[in-house]
């Protein structure tokens, strides 16, 4: 399984669409926005921020597990999904018990994140640039950086670095590490950046 990690535009799905074609069997691309897509966008009661809160985390946590399941059966899985909250990864490490995970951390200049952000004009201005906890945990398997590099040459760079990686991988050590799941009451651990609640949107996004 891979996950690819990193900040709102900084590259994530376009290096999974180059790296496919590079890999010799079939892989379920499951982004956690596929996921979002799939809410209702439409319904008659008004959600507290607190009840917006505590659906997100569910959402979340029924997206690592439906990742769970589909690798349980067989599937070979990539998540698109930025780590952006202390607990999921640690709700990651946990519910991934046994899974064979590389973590890519993909890194963009702050200055190019914005850049892309204005350009693509769905996200909220300064998001991609205040998720500084994608990268806070401290461990990764291998890393890209998509500033001045292609999504195919990042493609290209974790296919030679996965074929060589050896011994335990980020996940093993954060587990030995003794990484939990960790919740405050509104789903958060750590700072985003104040209202600033995934990468779709303020309210709704990964």
């Amino acid at each position: 399984m891979l996950l690819l990690n990193g900040a709102s535009s900084s590259g994530k799905s376009s290096v999974v669409r180059a790296l496919l074609p590079l890999l010799a069997d079939p892989w379920f691309v499951f982004a956690v926005d596929g996921l979002t897509a799939m809410r209702s966008a439409v319904h008659t009661r008004v959600l507290d921020d607190a009840e917006i809160d505590a659906m997100l985390t569910r959402m979340r946590r029924g997206y690592h597990r439906a990742v769970a399941g589909l690798v349980s059966a067989g599937n070979d899985v990539i998540m698109d999904y930025p780590l952006s909250e202390a607990w999921r990864l640690a709700d990651l490490v946990e519910v991934l018990a046994g899974v064979d995970v590389t973590l890519v951390e993909v890194r963009c200049s702050p200055v190019e994140l914005a850049r892309r952000e204005v350009a693509r004009g769905d996200r909220p201005v300064g998001l991609a640039v205040s998720q500084t906890l994608v990268y806070g945990h401290g461990d990764r398997d291998i890393v890209v950086d998509t500033t001045d590099s292609s999504a195919l040459e990042c493609a290209r760079e974790i296919v030679a670095a996965w074929g060589a990686l050896t011994g335990p991988k980020a996940f093993e050590r954060l587990r030995q590490r003794g990484e939990r799941p960790r919740q405050s009451g509104s789903g958060f651990v750590g700072g985003e950046g104040g209202c600033v609640r995934g990468e779709g949107s303020t309210r709704g996004g990964g």
